[in-house]
Formats: C-alpha cells, structure tokens, sequence
C-alpha cells in the first residue's frame, strides 16, 4: 500500500518483541527473530536508510549462520536468503568486495540445495546467480559476470516453459542483464539478440498487464535502442527510443 514507515514501525515492534523473547527462550524465538531483522532491513533499505539496513541484515546473517550449522536442512534456505540481502546492503554502500563475497556464498548455498530439490530452489539459485553477475560487473570482472547472467537466464528459461505466467517476468529481466554483460564486453549482436527477447516477451506481458508490465516495457525498449544504434541500425533505434 505504500505506507513504509508505518510498515517500518510495525516491524521495528515485532522485532523488540522477538528480542525480549529470545533472552528466555534463544531455541524457540532466534529464528523468527533472524526473520523479523530480514524484514527490517528491507524497510530500513526501502526509505533510504542504508546503514541502519545493513546493520539489520548482518544480525540476520549471523543468527541464520549459527541456527544452519545446527540444522542445515531447515535454516540453509534461509541463510542463502539473508546472504543475498546482504550483498545488496553492502554494495549499496559501496563495499563491493563483501558484497561479492556474500552474493557467491548466496549462490553456493542455493546450487548445492538446488541439486537435491530443483523444484523448490531453482528459482532462488536464479535470482542470486543475477545478483552475483551485478556484484562481479561493478568489480570489473566481466566474463565472470556473463557467466552469472548465462546460467540464470538458462535456468529461468527452462522454468518459464512449464510455468509462463510465473517466470516469464524474470527471464525478461535475465535476458535484459544478459545484454548487458555482453555489451560490455563488446559482443553487440548477442547483446541485441538478448535484448530484443526482453522486449518481446515484456510487449506481450504488457498486452494482458500493462499496469504491471508497461514500466518494464519501457525500460527493455530504452535498452533496446542503445544496443540497436551501438550495431549501426539507426532507424530502428530511433523507434525503439520513441516507444
């Protein structure tokens, strides 16, 4: 509904109240507590405020951390999880090395879970593998990062052809990283290629939900213009950009 800081309020209580109860009861409350501060720094994150968010995903971390080494089959999802946040608190506040780190313990954890239940944690691996491109691309790593963004929109393509309406959105999204990360590295026709599949599958999506889909549209068709003008197709860049 839009309403952050009440939300950020409710959350903050929650988190207090599960505080309290994990001094008396650490076995029974530490996980909904490590639940609570992941949520907390989503919110803390969603107003912009960086330092107190990062702060809430390293307590998370560190909770899930333990509770995994003791239950690894209950709490390893929700470590990945916690990771994943928190490399994108720490790139937010530049420090991307730790990003990284976090990021490919993220994708470590989700692809060994991922190899016992694809079912359930393939999509999980996907979207880490995505974040770990971004993290390796803002290092300068670039082949590093095109083999990320490779494996998820392999893995996001295999998911959208038994079930469309749910993966469709994020391997448009995978398919605008992918030509991105080859972009960079000079290779402009796969880099349209990628490109113009994003906006294709985003045009169609926009047909039935434009409410939902247009923004998305919009954005694919920006980049889609670049990567048009950048192979010398002038004309059809102009259009992609007047879209």
């Amino acid at each position: 509904m839009g309403q952050r800081e009440a939300a950020l309020a409710a959350t903050e209580e929650s988190v207090q109240i599960y505080r309290r109860l994990v001094d008396s009861k650490p076995e029974v409350f530490e996980a909904d507590l490590a639940t609570g501060l992941n949520n907390l720094g989503n919110w803390l994150s969603a107003l912009g405020r960086r330092e107190a968010a990062l702060a809430a995903a390293e307590e998370a971390v560190q909770l899930r951390r333990r509770l995994a080494q003791s239950r690894p089959d209950a709490f390893e999802p929700d470590l990945a999880m916690s990771l994943n946040n928190l490399g994108i608190g720490l790139s937010a506040l530049g420090r991307r090395e730790a990003a990284l780190a976090a990021a490919e313990e993220a994708v470590q954890l989700r692809r060994r879970l991922a190899q016992f239940r694809p079912d359930a944690f393939e999509p999980d691996l996907a979207m880490s593998l995505n974040n770990l491109g971004n993290r390796l691309s803002s290092l300068g790593r670039r082949e590093a990062a095109l083999a990320a963004a490779e494996d998820a929109v392999k893995i996001y393509r295999r998911l959208a052809q038994s079930q469309p309406d749910a993966f469709e959105p994020d391997l448009a999204a995978s398919l605008s990283n992918l030509g991105n990360r080859r972009s960079a590295l000079g290779r402009r026709d796969a880099a349209l290629a990628a490109a113009e599949e994003a906006v294709e599958i985003w045009r169609r999506l926009a047909q039935s939900r434009p409410d939902a889909f247009e923004p998305d549209l919009a954005m694919s068709s920006n980049n889609l213009g670049i990567m048009l003008s950048a192979v010398g197709r002038r004309e059809a860049a102009l259009a992609a950009a007047e879209e």
